[in-house]
């Protein structure tokens, strides 16, 4: 099974991918998110990747830049001693589940920019089953209540991992 630096790697490279696509003309578009645009989206994204990292010891801050965050953010899911414990500032919730969050965010919100501007929208296999698989435990009240996301849609019982997450968040395939 692939660890959880390999799956927020594969995220990762599909940021990059995208983030490199967005021209000039495009960042005030609109996006998936109500009322955000493709800058709001490419920031809100950067602050809780750079939480994160900071989170689980990669020494970054909420905001800094891609550029910063993913070298750093790598090495540090490397390190399974930054994936033990709890995060105290987020109510004690495990490191590991911190993790994951940060790979959902980044994963999902990939799939709102590639929907944005227009790129390819197919997002890495293996992070979107283990991203929907891990979604998919924690309670609803929580994934729903904080505004981290709407309500589910409903989707086909055949639909694609990818197409079954993107629902499971509130997105419409």
């Amino acid at each position: 099974m692939t660890g959880i630096a390999q799956v927020w790697q594969q995220a990762a490279d599909k940021w990059s991918e995208l983030i490199a696509q967005v021209g000039d003309d495009q960042w005030s578009a609109s996006t998936t998110c109500d009322g955000w645009t493709v800058r709001d989206l490419v920031d809100h994204t950067m602050h809780w990747q750079g939480q994160g990292g900071a989170i689980l010891g990669a020494g970054t801050s909420a905001g800094d830049d891609w550029a910063t965050i993913e070298p750093a953010l790598g090495a540090a899911l490397q390190d399974p001693s930054n994936l033990e414990g709890t995060a105290e500032q987020m109510g004690g919730m495990p490191k590991q589940q911190v993790a994951g969050f940060v790979i959902g965010d980044l994963l999902i919100h990939s799939w709102d920019l590639a929907r944005s501007i227009g790129a390819d929208e197919t997002l890495p296999i293996e992070a979107v089953e283990s991203t929907l698989m891990g979604l998919q435990r924690v309670p609803d009240q929580m994934l729903r209540s904080s505004n981290m996301f709407g309500p589910p849609v409903e989707v086909a019982d055949d639909a694609s991992p990818q197409d079954r997450l993107l629902a499971f968040v509130g997105r419409q395939p």
